[in-house]
C-alpha cells in the first residue's frame, strides 16, 4: 500500500462525500485495500486526514515556489504567488484541504493535529513572505503580512463558494477585485518605505 494511493483515494472521497462521509472504510475501499491495512498506517481518521493535509500543504508550497521563481523578486513574484494560490484552489486537492479544515470543527483529535501542522507551516510561510517583503523593500511587514492573509482567506472563501456556484464568473471577478486591492496596498507600502 502506497501513501500516494491512499492519499489519492482520500482526496476522491473528500471531494465526493465531504469529511463526514470520507471514512477510513470508504478510503480503504476506494484504494482497493483492507481497512486493517489502512489502520496499520493511519490508526484513526484524524491521523489519516492530518497526514493528508500536511502532505498537501507541502506539495502546494513546493508547486508555488517552483511557479513563482519564474518571476523577478519583489512585487511581480508576490503577485505571482497570489495568482498561483487562486489557481490551486480550483483543484480537488485544495478542496480536500478545505473539507478537512471544516471537519476539524467536530473532531477534537483532528483539530489538535491540524493546529500542529498549521503552526509549523506558518513559520515556513512567514520566512518566505519575509524574503518577498525584503525584496520589495517593505518595512511595515505586519501590514503586508495581513494583506497576504486577507487574500488567502478570500481565496479560501471563494473556493468554498465555488462548491455551491460551480461556474460563476462572479468568483473570478471577486478575486480580481481583491487582487487589485492587495497589489495597490503592497505598492503603497513599498512607496512608504522609500
Amino acid at each position: 500500500m502506497t501513501r500516494a494511493r491512499v492519499f489519492e483515494s482520500a482526496i476522491a472521497c473528500l471531494h465526493g462525500k465531504g469529511y463526514s462521509g470520507a471514512s477510513t472504510l470508504a478510503v480503504a475501499q476506494h484504494a482497493g485495500i483492507s481497512r486493517g491495512a489502512l489502520i496499520k498506517q493511519f490508526p484513526t481518521k484524524a491521523s489519516l486526514y492530518a497526514s493528508l493535509v500536511e502532505a498537501l500543504l507541502d506539495e502546494i508550497r513546493e508547486e508555488t515556489l517552483a511557479e513563482i521563481r519564474r518571476f523577478p523578486p519583489g512585487l511581480p513574484r508576490a503577485m505571482a504567488r497570489v495568482d498561483h494560490i487562486w489557481a490551486l484552489y480550483k483543484q480537488p486537492k485544495a478542496f480536500a484541504v478545505l473539507e478537512v479544515m471544516l471537519g476539524a470543527r467536530g473532531d477534537p483529535e483532528l483539530s489538535e493535529r491540524l493546529a500542529q501542522v498549521g503552526r509549523s507551516r506558518q513559520q515556513i510561510e512567514k520566512q518566505l513572505l519575509g524574503d518577498d517583503f525584503e525584496a520589495m523593500g517593505i518595512k511595515d511587514r505586519r501590514t503586508a503580512g495581513l494583506a497576504v492573509l486577507q487574500i488567502v482567506a478570500t481565496v479560501r472563501g471563494l473556493a468554498m463558494e465555488r462548491l455551491i456556484n460551480k461556474q460563476s464568473p462572479s468568483l473570478d471577478a471577486a478575486f480580481n477585485l481583491q487582487r487589485a486591492q492587495t497589489e495597490a496596498l503592497l505598492k503603497s507600502l513599498m512607496e512608504q518605505s522609500v
